[in-house]
């Protein structure tokens, strides 16, 4: 039971507060949205919907399947009589419980001592790399002023679950590829149909197309290394492209900038003071 309260968490970032407070009927189903776990009040004392895709449902169904059933429990905020979705021999699953099954499971993998707080970070941090947007990731994550009251209707918010879904994809197919492989993703995957120097990703431009990485993955060492190379050369026919290139390099830098990435915008810079030499070198024939 413990087990699957870890897998839970970490697929849907709860803290482990929230996580042990799911009451039996903690999934809803919305007409034309799909699937979504409703998180009870936690920490900021603020409520949320996080959708669900068909693995974690399975999930959730497989632990209403071994949990115990036995007599409702007081709801430790409300006092109220409640079936709580993690319960064992009668008993609320503890917190100890899940620490306890966290640190089996490290010391067979030979880690050192992770706390069920790092698997809700590990849950932002796959998304984030995905590109979720900053505001999808707080309402996913229940991360609201404690003064902030969200009205029911707007958990079920079609742009997070788009979101979401977009981002859980993408994260999955990362994981599955291995270090070595070679993919291309679908840049509609990527981008959702945006201009691709507007993503919220790392981005530089190359003389036959573009390069687009997760912020996390920082930025590529190779990025643009032919037209730094001293032995790259540039003649009247690659004029077009060249200027093509250096406006939008220029678009990239001021994209850079306005997020902070401070390094990423210098490099940018620096391929356009090298590319106006080259625009030179080609113009003087």
């Amino acid at each position: 039971m413990a087990a699957c309260a870890l897998r839970l968490q970490r697929s849907c970032g709860l803290r482990i507060g929230e996580l042990l407070d799911l009451e039996l009927d903690c999934v809803h189903e919305v007409p034309e949205q799909g699937a979504w776990l409703k998180v009870p009040l936690g920490k900021l004392e603020s409520e949320r919907m996080v959708p669900l895709d068909e693995n974690i449902l399975e999930l959730i169904d497989h632990i209403i399947e071994i949990r115990s059933p036995g007599q409702p429990l007081p709801h430790p905020r409300y006092r109220r009589p409640a079936q709580f979705l993690f319960t064992h021999h009668g008993r609320r699953l503890s917190q100890n419980a899940v620490r306890d099954e966290l640190q089996r499971a490290a010391d067979t993998a030979g880690l050192g001592h992770p706390t069920p707080r790092q698997l809700r970070h590990a849950s932002a941090t796959a998304l984030a790399n995905a590109a979720v947007s900053r505001q999808a990731l707080m309402a996913l994550l229940g991360h609201v002023s404690a003064e902030m009251s969200l009205r029911y209707g707007r958990l079920f918010d079609t742009t997070i679950r788009e979101e979401y879904e977009r981002a859980l994809t993408l994260a999955k197919l990362r994981a599955s590829i291995p270090a070595t492989a070679r993919t291309s993703l679908p840049l509609a995957d990527i981008t959702r149909g945006a201009d691709w120097k507007t993503t919220p990703l790392i981005k530089s431009r190359l003389a036959g197309g573009f390069c687009l990485r997760a912020p996390a993955q920082g930025a590529c060492t190779y990025a643009n290394i032919c037209e730094h190379c001293p032995s790259f050369h540039a003649d009247a026919n690659s004029l077009p492209v060249l200027a093509a290139q250096r406006v939008d390099a220029h678009a990239l830098a001021q994209d850079a900038e306005e997020r902070g990435w401070i390094s990423e915008a210098a490099r940018h810079h620096k391929l356009i003071a090298r590319l106006d030499a080259l625009i030179d070198q080609a113009q003087a024939g």
